[in-house]
């Protein structure tokens, strides 16, 4: 795994909120922030480590061995990943390779990546207990990105602050428009609420998009493509 300093590592809010508070094994929680790293700077989906890439991982290895020195790296990350698989904050799918090898992946467990497994008839290790997850965020982590405890705290907020439709409208204005930020999510939000949608109805796959609307004017520094690590930042 290259080392960038500078690259932030986003963790999903039910992890920060309802697991964290639980892990009391050293090994899961090392295991789980190190995954979530490496599928950080991934950019194919479903975002996925094989487990041949977590034994050779040798900045993990080291890791790991901090807190057993005499145990082996891989029996320790084999305890680790099945504790976070365990807890459910992590998926384990098995799925052959273009040679009918047997793969095992770990995935972020999330409402996208449950339903890639599900739908390639993935077998995937049942968590002993999956916790539920809002529809809106559900939505968001499939569309946009990660929900962090701050962008949470957002949606939860804008659900109660607008009608009912026009947060899943706006993302997908947002996705139609190739700009996966919280902060236009917003701006399109805010300019509904003090312009009026007008004739303004959730798009459809496929319409035209006049990006200009958006690209121009005040709403011109939030255009943006790919990944957007200002959904970490706090709203002015």
């Amino acid at each position: 795994m290259s080392n960038d300093s500078n690259q932030l590592v986003p963790l999903p809010a039910d992890f920060v909120m309802r697991a964290l508070p639980h892990i009391t094994s050293l090994l899961e929680l090392k295991v789980t922030l190190h995954l979530f790293a490496m599928v950080t700077r991934q950019t194919s989906r479903p975002r996925r480590v094989s487990w041949d890439a977590l034994v050779t991982d040798e900045i993990l290895a080291q890791s790991l061995q901090v807190v057993a020195v005499h145990a082996r790296p891989s029996d320790l990350l084999a305890e680790g990943l099945g504790l976070a698989v365990k807890r459910g904050t992590i998926m384990h799918v098995v799925r052959p390779d273009a040679h009918g090898r047997a793969i095992n992946w770990y995935l972020v467990h999330t409402a996208a990546n449950l339903a890639w497994a599900q739908r390639h008839e993935v077998s995937a290790e049942p968590a002993v207990e999956l916790l539920p997850i809002p529809s809106i965020v559900a939505v968001y982590e499939q569309h946009i990105g990660v929900v962090t405890p701050m962008i949470l705290a957002e949606l939860q907020r804008a659900e109660a602050q607008y009608p009912a439709t026009w947060l899943p409208d706006a993302i997908r204005e947002a996705v139609l428009a190739n700009v996966r930020s919280w902060r236009y999510i917003a701006k399109i939000l805010a300019r509904w609420s003090k312009d009026g949608r007008g004739d303004a109805t959730p798009t459809t796959p496929g319409a035209e998009i006049d990006v200009t609307r958006y690209t121009d004017g005040a709403y011109g520094d939030l255009f943006r493509r790919g990944s957007d690590v200002s959904d970490l930042e706090p709203l002015p």
